[in-house]
């Protein structure tokens, strides 16, 4: 499917919502967008052999404390109708989905920051930090290319180029 298609079914409500998230959180909601279509064509899913969680794909081997603190919805539906997202086949709300993504952008960008980073290059970092990790997209930075260490070693760099086709659709 493309980006305007996969936009279209997540639904203007749940759109909205994305964007007021990323700005409550100083994180472009178009970015989160983009970064949804990557990690999850934008589907409140269980995937990455059933570890990845949600919208935005929350690393159940990393982040599983975190999960059982949020509600959870059904593979595939938006709908929290469980107290926890930790169990298999759950994923978390689109809400605590997006602010805990968010929370991640704003660690690695710290993180970035911290270690020399310069400040024109730490969202890309950031984006490849939340795929591979902030010490691999460190590794990978120092040695120039920052996406070395991110899946497929495009990450950032992929959902930059979708963050410009989500910002079209949403003109």
């Amino acid at each position: 499917m493309s980006i305007a298609s996969e936009i279209e079914a997540l639904g203007h409500e749940r759109v909205k919502k994305i964007r007021e998230i990323g700005r409550r959180e100083h994180i472009s909601g178009v970015l989160l967008l983009a970064m949804a279509h990557r990690e999850s064509a934008m589907r409140n899913i269980v995937g990455d052999g059933g570890h990845g969680r949600g919208i935005m794909q929350i690393d159940d081997r990393f982040h599983a404390d975190w999960l059982k603190e949020h509600k959870g919805c059904r593979s595939g539906s938006f709908k929290a109708t469980f107290e926890s997202a930790l169990p298999a086949g759950r994923a978390p709300s689109l809400v605590a989905g997006m602010t805990k993504a968010c929370e991640l952008l704003n660690q690695n960008i710290a993180f970035a920051k911290s270690n020399g980073v310069p400040d024109g290059k730490r969202l890309r970092f950031a984006v490849a930090a939340y795929n591979a990790g902030p010490t691999n997209a460190l590794k990978g930075f120092r040695a120039g290319d920052v996406d070395k260490f991110t899946a497929h070693g495009d990450y950032s760099s992929d959902v930059l180029a979708r963050r410009t086709e989500v910002k079209q659709v949403l003109v």
